[in-house]
């Protein structure tokens, strides 16, 4: 079996997680995906999984050569399909990885409009928000929101989103709208769970640059930012979330930008991958994304 060979065989057993379902996919023995894993291997000098009765993990060496393959058979396959005169077409699996709230109102929209401009590529999405290990999940590219630690993976920032302060109409009908940070203190904030304590909301006023500090509890408290935007829209409190996360809502008129001069932390949104350069299939999919993304900002500004 040649080295190409070879690697497909690797990254089909590694994304599987066992030998007997890679087998089972490639239609082929057990004990040839076995033997053919050993020789390379043997030819590579270095163990590419853990093997125990119940799991197959990769080593440490095994993740490195994970995204050294995937980039290699990538270049491979650019190859192979311009020499053919297919590099407008491209194939296979696509699998992508997005915190819920982020697939759900800006990823989810795209993929029909994706899928039929390029009717060769199936998609596989995860929506989790708790970060995807890519290498063991086999994700083409990962959408994640925020600062992004150190690590191994390659990244790209697409943009920084200005979060907005919002609240329904029916929320100021019946108690006010806040006109300064301290006064945000008489009102009901939309707040994530972790913490018993409440959420600090850092404001920014957007001609000074003046900071302050709020420690802001109501009676809701979600784990997600669309639970979050849709108790702000049934007008349980005020919330601060990103043009994309509340557009269609501005635009419905379910939900008004209150204190304008005055924004939230800064939300970057990035997106990451095991190796190389972003390429293929993930590549047209992260810059249709791009595109969609374009749309949704600065809306009631």
């Amino acid at each position: 079996m040649d080295r190409i060979d070879a690697m497909r065989l690797f990254l089909r057993v590694a994304d599987a997680g066992s030998f007997s379902r890679a087998a089972a996919d490639l239609s082929i023995g057990q004990p040839t995906v076995s033997r053919r894993i050993q020789d390379l291997e043997h030819q590579l000098g270095a163990e590419l999984f853990h093997r125990t009765t119940r799991a197959l993990s990769l080593t440490e060496a095994g993740q490195r050569f994970y995204g050294r393959a995937q980039d290699i058979l990538a270049e491979f396959d650019e190859a192979e399909a311009e020499a053919r005169g297919l590099d407008q077409e491209p194939v296979g699996m696509l699998r992508v990885s997005a915190p819920h709230s982020l697939a759900q109102i800006v990823i989810t929209p795209t993929v029909a409009t994706f899928l039929d401009k390029y009717p060769h590529i199936r998609m596989d999405l995860m929506t989790d928000d708790t970060y995807t290990d890519l290498v063991t999940e086999g994700v083409d590219v990962a959408f994640r929101l925020g600062e992004l630690t150190d690590s191994a993976l390659m990244a790209k920032r697409l943009l920084v989103a200005y979060r907005g302060i919002w609240a329904s109409p029916k929320y100021i009908e019946k108690f006010g709208s806040p006109v300064c940070p301290d006064s945000l203190k008489e009102h009901q904030g939309l707040v994530f769970r972790q913490s018993l304590q409440g959420q600090q909301w850092t404001l920014k006023h957007v001609e000074t640059g003046e900071e302050h500090r709020i420690m802001m509890d109501g009676r809701f408290r979600g784990s997600s930012g669309d639970t979050l935007l849709q108790a702000a829209v049934d007008g349980l409190g005020i919330f601060i979330g990103p043009d994309w996360l509340v557009c269609s809502h501005v635009r419905e008129g379910h939900l008004v930008r209150i204190m304008p001069e005055w924004r939230g932390a800064d939300l970057p949104l990035s997106v990451v991958w095991t190796g190389g350069k972003l390429r293929g299939k993930a590549r047209l999919f992260v810059e249709h994304v791009q595109d969609a993304l374009g749309a949704l900002e600065n809306v009631g500004s």
